[in-house]
């Protein structure tokens, strides 16, 4: 007998105008793996018997699905779940950065970078007067800060400008990217027969983008990657590959 329950890493990467994998990244702990694989049919009846017995079954369409469950906050994971690219910013300063006009005490205030340090708060007079750092609050890491008095030290004027630094920092834009078609694979072992070990490839997988992000939770968050499995005309349908993809005993 060869039963199976599988574990393993899991790799998705894009394809080069070959059709072939073109380096794969590896997505961190994947707690479910899913495919499908469908047909769809046409049947057909005799109209001889008196019975209309089905005596003919036509495969119109073949087709796959694939899900899997992601746990890793890493780049090339959100880049697949939100159709999204990534800038990476550099470390640097920003001079002069305006806030609203008025400002309005106890709201938060949004900065144009993140990870901020050495925040200097100015007004816009001729002689630029410094708001005393114990009259606003700082969310350094956010990027963003809150005015909690204007009035002493004053008067001021308005719009308040903002001096800082600021650290380095990913940030990934959302649906900035077209429909991903990526490899899949799954390099596994089989732990209900010996750690026998498992290959499973995926040529073509259309991704859609993640249906939700669980932000606030009591457990860890988790998302889901899913998409259809298309075929690859670049293969035999009939060689060792398929069109598809394939499975590998080892």
């Amino acid at each position: 007998m060869a039963y199976f329950s599988g574990q393993g890493r899991v790799f998705i990467g894009s394809r080069d105008t070959n059709g072939n994998p073109a380096g794969l990244t590896f997505v961190g702990n994947v707690p479910d793996l899913k495919v499908s694989i469908s047909v769809d049919t046409l049947e057909h009846q005799e109209s001889q018997s008196g019975q209309r017995l089905t005596d003919l079954q036509l495969i119109r369409t073949k087709k796959g699905e694939f899900a899997c469950t992601l746990e890793e906050w890493i780049q090339s994971n959100l880049e697949l779940a939100l159709y999204g690219s990534t800038t990476i910013v550099a470390s640097g300063t920003v001079t002069s950065e305006l806030l609203p006009n008025p400002v309005t005490l106890g709201s938060l205030n949004l900065l144009s970078k993140q990870n901020v340090s050495s925040v200097v708060v100015k007004d816009s007079s001729g002689t630029p007067l410094t708001l005393p750092s114990t009259q606003y609050t700082v969310n350094a890491k956010h990027g963003s800060l809150i005015i909690n008095d204007k009035t002493a030290g004053g008067p001021y004027t308005e719009p308040f400008k903002v001096d800082y630094s600021y650290g380095a920092a990913n940030i990934t834009a959302m649906f900035t990217q077209p429909l991903p078609e990526r490899w899949v694979r799954f390099e596994g072992l089989n732990t209900a027969d010996s750690n026998h070990e498992v290959v499973i490839d995926l040529y073509r997988v259309a991704i859609n983008p993640a249906k939700e992000l669980s932000v606030i939770g009591n457990d860890l968050m988790k998302f889901e990657l899913s998409g259809q499995v298309l075929a690859d005309l670049t293969k035999s349908a009939t060689g060792q590959f398929g069109q598809f993809g394939r499975v590998i005993l080892l």
